[in-house]
Parts: structure tokens; C-alpha cells; sequence
């Protein structure tokens, strides 16, 4: 045993195509569960923000034309922070509906690719190696797209907050009469911190680079 020689001459005996398609394949049906999920949120985000619509203009419909005995009047809640609050709602309920319709994947082979394997006298091996190279430009189209709307189903969030928060204090103000100059500070850098902790800024920055 002692006088027999290691050969560690690297092993060509595995063929490396064959895992590549498989793995390709995996990254192919992850990016797609991962594009699944943003648009499953931006549909779920979409029907929220027509129910607070609803309710917000039901809430501002009714209301009091004077003072009388109500708590608030119409005039105190068309101040505008309910008004910003509406026009957030809108515009996350537009970028919800560009982010759920924008989805665009490459989902694997298609009708074409099938016909061009049957149609040319390629080996096996040289289809084999095709595909692999199909894959490649899929799961680069694929990072782009969902590099795209990654951002697109954060911003969708972060406007649904900022409406919440918006009516909020419009609903303050129309209570008391005044939204404290303390209260904008804490609300500002508390909304400073959701938008950093969402990832929002590094998304935007892979979109950019992605793009040039």
C-alpha cells in the first residue's frame, strides 16, 4: 500500500452539462416563485387600498357641513394631510396595478426551441449545450424583470404607509385642530427608518445597475 502512487490528475469522467441545465432550471422556477410572491402582494396591497378609498370618501361624504355637535366637521377634514392621504392611496394603487401587470418571465423552452431541437442535425450533446445557453439568457432576462419590480412592490408598501400616516394626522388635526411641529419630526424620522429598513434605497441601486 505504502509504495503504490496517488494519481491526483483532476477526473474529466463528470459531465458538467447536465447539472447545469438542472441547477438553470432551479434558478429559473425560484425566480419565478420570487416574482409569484411580489405580484401575490401588489394584488393583496391593490384591494386594501380600494377599501380604505372607499371608506376614506365614504368618511369624508358624511360628515358634517358645520361644526353643530359633531366632534368635526367636513371643513376639518379636508385639510391636507387627508388630502395628501388620498393622493397616496391613489399613487400606490397605480404602482400596485403597474407592478402586478409588468411581470414579463421567461419561464424555460419554448414551442420555437422545441421545433429548432427536432428540426437540425445537432448531436445530443450540442442540444444539450443549446439549452444551457437558452438558460442563461433567461435567468439574466428574468434578473432584470424582477430587479425591476422588486422596488416597484416595496415603493407600492411604503405609499400605502405613508397614506395611513397621512390620514392620521389629517384626522388629528381635524380633532384638535393642530398637528404639533414634535409630532411631523417623530413622524418624519420614523418613516426615515421604515424606508431604510425596507431595502427600498438597495433596490433602486441594483435596478440602476442592472439597467446600464
Amino acid at each position: 500500500m505504502g509504495d503504490e502512487e496517488v494519481d491526483d490528475t483532476p477526473s474529466n469522467d463528470v459531465d458538467i452539462l447536465p447539472i447545469a441545465r438542472e441547477e438553470a432550471h432551479r434558478t429559473i422556477e425560484n425566480q419565478i416563485q420570487t416574482l409569484d410572491d411580489i405580484d401575490s402582494k401588489a394584488a393583496r396591497i391593490l384591494r386594501i387600498n380600494l377599501v380604505l378609498l372607499g371608506i376614506l370618501l365614504t368618511g369624508l361624504s358624511i360628515a358634517t357641513p358645520s361644526q353643530g355637535s359633531a366632534p368635526f366637521s367636513y371643513d376639518d377634514l379636508a385639510n391636507v394631510y387627508n388630502y395628501a392621504g388620498i393622493v397616496f392611496l391613489l399613487l400606490s394603487t397605480g404602482v400596485a396595478a403597474i407592478t402586478y401587470t409588468a411581470s414579463s418571465l421567461q419561464a424555460g423552452i419554448g414551442p420555437n426551441d422545441l421545433r429548432e431541437i427536432l428540426d437540425n442535425d445537432f448531436t445530443d450533446r450540442q442540444n444539450l449545450a443549446g439549452l444551457v445557453d437558452s438558460y442563461a439568457d433567461w435567468i439574466e432576462y428574468n434578473y432584470q424583470i424582477n430587479s425591476k419590480n422588486a422596488p416597484l412592490g416595496t415603493l407600492t408598501l411604503l405609499l400605502l404607509i405613508f397614506a395611513m400616516v397621512s390620514v392620521t394626522l389629517g384626522v388629528k388635526q381635524a380633532i384638535t385642530g393642530a398637528v404639533e411641529w414634535w409630532v411631523l419630526v417623530g413622524v418624519i424620522l420614523l418613516l426615515s427608518v421604515v424606508i431604510y429598513l425596507t431595502g427600498i434605497i438597495e433596490q433602486v441601486r441594483r435596478w440602476n445597475r442592472v439597467r446600464e
